[in-house]
């Protein structure tokens, strides 16, 4: 199936169903339907805050991270959740676009809470679920939803993607970054290990090898150093680089030449800025203090 044209002619239907986007956790489905809704509605969208409810929202869409929704602040979040739905949308003759994303085991009562708001506001709101957890859905919620796979692309299509970047490249070097890029889903990273091949074709490092030399060659840091750390945030925000704390954190977890107490420090300083990633919305601030931090602790060993 063709889910990114199905998607396509979707979204510009009037008419649109409520839609639940299903696929294996690699995938970035969340950028897959961002790429869509942005040419539908070109005007950014801004960041809302509202008892400790955050959002993303502008004229069609509203952008919700259910992993920030628990059943303690569960009431604040259906109040906000009523107050966007109970009317139409002004700004346009379509239904607002609720996204829901991490839809992943959303706790049964929550769940349930849904089904009357999912009924009840069909005429002014179309509810997109996002979840790499499909079973984890109530049965009562999947049957007012039209499901849509989304599937890894294929090599031929990783391959197309990559080719762009390549077409100086003689094929044995092609080769090296092709077979990088089939274990990769998401196509910004796919694009990042084809824009960026130098070092890959050099000694095979991956991106987070990369990016862990660049921050243990940092010895102290000065305004140069911090302007290259301003960079290289800028390069794993622009290109989306998924699992960035936990795959640094394996490679200094493997570094014989640090020390356990040290390793542990580098535990609690990436599981405390992995949380502060998630709950700002400033993420390339967040991603120069985590690696910011990281030189620190790297140079006191």
């Amino acid at each position: 199936m063709n889910y990114k044209l199905i998607l396509n002619k979707l979204l510009a239907y009037n008419n649109l169903p409520n839609l639940i986007l299903s696929g294996v956790d690699t995938i970035d489905k969340l950028s897959i339907l961002m790429d869509i809704l942005i040419k539908k509605d070109e005007s950014p969208p801004i960041s809302l805050e509202k008892h400790d409810i955050k959002w993303k929202s502008n004229k069609t869409y509203k952008i919700f991270d259910m992993n920030n929704v628990k059943n303690k602040n569960s009431k604040m979040f259906f109040d906000i959740i009523n107050e966007i739905t109970i009317s139409k949308n002004y700004y346009t003759n379509t239904n607002r676009i609720v996204v829901l994303n991490n839809f992943n085991n959303i706790h049964v009562n929550i769940q349930n809470k849904f089904r009357v708001i999912f009924e009840k506001y069909r005429a002014t709101t179309v509810f997109i679920l996002i979840t790499s957890r499909f079973n984890s859905i109530i049965g009562p919620l999947i049957s007012r939803f039209l499901l849509i796979r989304i599937n890894d692309d294929s090599r031929k299509g990783k391959r197309s993607i990559s080719r762009v970047y390549l077409n100086d490249l003689p094929y044995e070097n092609k080769s090296v970054i092709y077979d990088k890029i089939y274990k990769l889903s998401n196509i910004n990273e796919i694009i990042y290990y084809s824009q960026f091949y130098n070092g890959i074709l050099m000694n095979h490092q991956s991106i987070y090898d990369t990016i862990y030399r660049s921050i243990t060659l940092i010895e102290c840091i000065t305004k140069e150093t911090l302007l290259q750390i301003k960079q290289l945030s800028y390069k794993i925000e622009k290109y989306n680089i998924k699992n960035i704390h936990r795959e640094l954190l394996l490679l200094f977890l493997n570094d014989l030449t640090l020390s356990f107490s040290v390793q542990l420090r580098i535990c609690k300083l990436v599981a405390e800025c992995e949380y502060n990633y998630h709950s700002s919305f400033n993420t390339i601030l967040s991603i120069e203090n985590f690696i910011v931090s990281l030189v620190t602790v790297f140079n006191e060993r």
